[in-house]
C-alpha cells in the first residue's frame, strides 16, 4: 500500500536585521550595503578597541585603520556592511597633532606607529575606560593612570617568522603572504642581529619553513627552533656560527646545542624553551608582577589559586608569601616548564594541574583567600567565573590583555558580589593598540 509521505512543516527564516529595518523603514533615505562608495572622506572622530579611527558617513560609522581622532581623510573602503563600513586612510587631509612618521610603513604588526608615544598611552587608557562602561556597565571603574613601557622600542624578546621560497619574514596580518625580514626595531636588538644572520643563509632548498627564536635580555643569549622538512643539522649549526647569541637550535626531532632558556622575574629563574609562552616584553612583565603582588596584599600564610597560570608567571614569585599554591593551566607544555622551574628554584608550595580552568577550578574544594586571574584574549570561561563565585576568594587580581572581555567578565563578578578596588592599565605592547591591565576585586 503506498504511504503518503509526511510534510515536515517548518517555520519562515527569522528575518534579517537589514530586512527588519527595511520594513519599519521602507522609504528611509540611507543607502543599502551595495551603495556604499568605494572610497569617502571622513573626519575621524574617536578610537575603537582595536586601534581603527572612528568616523560616520551619513548616519553609519566607518572604522579607519590609520586614522587618529581630529584628523579628515580620504578612506578606502574595503568591507561594507549594512550599518558599517571598515577601509583604510588613503590620504589624509588634515593631520592630528599627534601624527608622526612611521618606521617601516609596510609593518602592519606594529599598526599605531605613526603615532607619538604619549598619545598612544591616553589613548589605551581612554578605550580601556569606554569598554569597562559600554559592555560592563562599570562607568564608576576607578581607571589609573597608564604605566608606560620603559622602552617603546626594541622590547621584544621573541620573535615567530617563516619561510617561503628561501625568504625569512613575516606574514602580513590576515594573510599567508610574506614581508621579507629587513630588519624589526620592536625587538631586541641582539635577536634582530641573530635573524639578519640567519636570513643571509637560507635557500629554497634547505626546507626550513618556521623559525621562532628567543632571548633572555637577563643573561644575554638566545635560543631558537628551526621547522620544516630535511635535515636542517647543518643549518643550525652555520647559524649558530654566525651568530654566537644563539646557544641552541631545537629541531624536528633532535637539538644542536643547548635550548633551554633561562629568564629572571621576581626573583624566579625561569626554564624556558624556544616554543614557552611567556611574556615578550621583560621589563613589563616585572611591572604586571609588582601590581599583582600589591593588588593581592597578601600578608603571609595566604592560599593562592593561579588560574590560566602558563609557566607559573606569578604563582612560582608569589609562592614565597603564600602557605600554598595552586597553577591551573590548560597547555601541557607550559605546566611541563612550571614543575621544572619550581624544582630548580626549590619552590615547594606550589602544585600545577593541566587542564581547562572551569572543569579544574570545579575539583578544587580547599577554601582560597586570593585569586589570579591571566586569561588569554578570549577572556574567562562563564564556568570558571562560575567557580570564583563559588570559591569566593577575598581578593581577585584579573590580568587581562583584552579590554572587551575584561569588562564582561568583571560585569559577571561584580554582579557576584565583588567590588572593583582599581584597574591599572599597563603599556605592554608600544606601537600597537594592545592593552593590558591589572584589576584588583574585594569581596564587596
Amino acid at each position: 500500500m503506498y504511504k503518503r509521505k509526511e510534510r515536515t512543516w517548518r517555520s519562515p527564516a527569522a528575518p534579517t536585521r537589514a530586512q527588519r529595518i527595511k520594513a519599519r523603514n521602507p522609504k528611509r533615505s540611507e543607502p543599502m550595503a551595495a551603495e556604499w562608495p568605494e572610497t569617502l572622506e571622513l573626519t575621524i572622530d574617536a578610537m575603537a578597541q582595536g586601534g581603527d579611527g572612528v568616523g560616520r558617513w551619513q548616519g553609519r560609522v566607518v572604522f579607519v585603520e590609520g586614522g587618529l581622532p581630529g584628523e579628515q581623510v580620504l578612506v578606502r573602503l574595503r568591507e561594507r556592511r549594512e550599518a558599517y563600513a571598515r577601509g583604510e586612510v588613503s590620504q589624509v587631509l588634515v593631520a592630528a597633532p599627534e601624527r608622526i612618521a612611521p618606521r617601516d610603513p609596510q609593518a602592519d604588526h606594529m599598526p599605531w606607529q605613526h603615532i607619538e608615544h604619549a598619545a598612544q598611552l591616553r589613548f589605551k587608557r581612554q578605550i580601556l575606560t569606554e569598554q569597562l562602561a559600554k559592555i560592563g556597565g562599570l562607568a564608576d571603574a576607578p581607571v589609573a593612570e597608564i604605566v608606560p613601557a620603559s622602552q617603546p622600542w626594541g622590547y621584544r624578546s621573541s620573535a615567530r617568522l617563516h619561510v617561503r621560497g628561501g625568504r625569512l619574514g613575516y606574514f602580513h596580518a590576515g594573510t599567508r603572504e610574506l614581508r621579507h625580514f629587513a630588519g624589526d626595531p620592536l625587538l631586541l636588538p641582539a635577536l634582530g642581529r641573530a635573524l639578519e644572520a640567519l636570513a643571509g643563509l637560507i635557500d629554497e632548498d634547505d626546507g626550513v619553513e618556521e623559525v621562532a627564536l628567543r632571548a633572555s635580555e637577563a643573561n644575554g643569549y638566545a635560543v631558537a627552533a628551526l621547522r620544516g622538512r630535511g635535515d636542517l643539522r647543518p643549518l643550525a649549526r652555520l647559524w649558530m656560527q654566525r651568530a654566537p647569541q644563539v646557544a641552541g637550535v631545537s629541531l624536528p626531532g633532535g637539538a644542536v646545542g643547548n635550548v633551554e632558556l633561562s629568564e629572571e622575574v621576581g626573583g624566579i629563574s625561569f626554564l624556558l624553551r624556544p616554543e614557552s609562552f611567556f611574556q615578550v616584553n621583560s621589563a613589563a612583565a616585572e611591572v604586571l608582577l609588582r601590581l599583582v603582588r600589591q593588588g593581592l596584599a597578601m600578608q603571609g600564610g595566604e592560599r593562592l589559586i593561579d588560574l590560566y597560570c602558563g609557566v607559573g608567571t606569578f604563582a612560582l614569585p608569589l609562592a614565597g608569601r603564600a602557605s600554598a599554591v595552586i597553577g591551573i593551566e590548560e597547555a601541557e607544555g607550559a605546566v611541563r616548564d612550571a614543575e621544572r622551574s619550581a624544582e630548580a628554584n626549590g619552590v615547594a608550595n606550589v602544585r600545577f594541574f593541566a587542564g581547562t580552568a572551569e572543569r579544574l577550578l570545579s575539583t578544587v574544594k580547599e577554601q582560597a583567600d586570593a585569586l589570579v586571574l591571566d586569561p588569554p584574549r578570549r577572556g574567562c570561561h562563564p564556568q570558571a567565573l562560575a567557580q570564583v563565585l563559588r570559591i569566593a576568594p577575598a581578593r581577585v587580581v584579573y590580568v587581562s590583555c583584552h579590554p572587551g572581555t575584561l569588562a564582561r567578565d568583571l560585569k559577571i563578578l561584580v554582579e557576584g558580589g565583588y567590588h572593583v578596588e582599581q584597574v591599572t592599565p599597563v603599556d605592554l605592547f608600544p606601537q600597537t593598540p594592545h592593552i593590558e591591565s591589572v584589576t584588583v576585586l574585594t569581596r564587596a
